[in-house]
Order: structure tokens, then C-alpha cells, then sequence
């Protein structure tokens, strides 16, 4: 039984920390596209520039894609960092599947 002279406080919920999907995956391909545009500055023209900047797309995508995972899977299990390890796992495979793709797509346009 509680007094009626006490003032009712309203119980708020706990909030949970918002989920930085979209920042992580907005940053990442950021990344991805800063280092497609150098390596396209960067090869020269000819029958082997688009293999040339196929290799070195797959390598930095490879790499991009392996640190987000890394990172992603030691912030996951850290007390403060759930939601960022999380994202960064997740943004890891969205850059995985994107990368590839566009990185195709980049050599078929050197070539040409």
C-alpha cells in the first residue's frame, strides 16, 4: 500500500543505445570508394590495366572487408562496444558483397 502524499514519479524505460549501422556502413563505403578512385588514377591504360586494378581493388576490398570483421568481432565482445562491434560485422558483409560487385564493374570500365 503505498501513501497518497508521495508524488508520482513516471518510470521511464531503459533506453538502449541506438544501433551506428548506417554511420558504419556510410563511412565504409566511403573508404571503398576513395580507394577505387585512386587506383583508377593511378594504373595506366592498356589490355592489362583493367586485371591491374581488378588485383588491387580485390586486395584493399579483401582487406577492408577482413578489418571490419576483426574489429567488429573484438568490439562485440567488449562490456561498452556491443552495438558498434555489431555494426561493423554487419557493414563488413554489406562492403563484402557491394565491393566485389563494383570492383567487376570497375575493371570492365578500364578496359574499355
Amino acid at each position: 500500500m503505498e501513501p497518497f502524499d508521495q508524488i508520482d514519479t513516471p518510470q521511464t524505460p531503459p533506453q538502449q543505445p541506438k544501433m551506428p549501422l548506417g554511420k558504419a556502413v556510410l563511412i565504409n563505403f566511403g573508404i571503398m570508394v576513395a580507394y577505387m578512385l585512386l587506383t583508377s588514377l593511378s594504373m595506366g591504360s592498356g589490355p592489362e590495366a583493367g586485371l591491374g586494378v581488378l588485383a588491387a581493388d580485390a586486395f584493399l576490398i579483401l582487406a577492408q572487408v577482413g578489418l571490419n570483421m576483426l574489429i567488429g568481432f573484438i568490439l562485440v565482445f567488449t562490456q561498452d562496444h556491443k552495438q558498434l562491434g555489431g555494426a561493423l560485422m554487419i557493414s563488413g558483409i554489406i562492403m563484402g558483397a557491394i565491393g566485389f560487385g563494383s570492383c567487376l564493374a570497375h575493371a570492365a570500365i578500364m578496359e574499355a
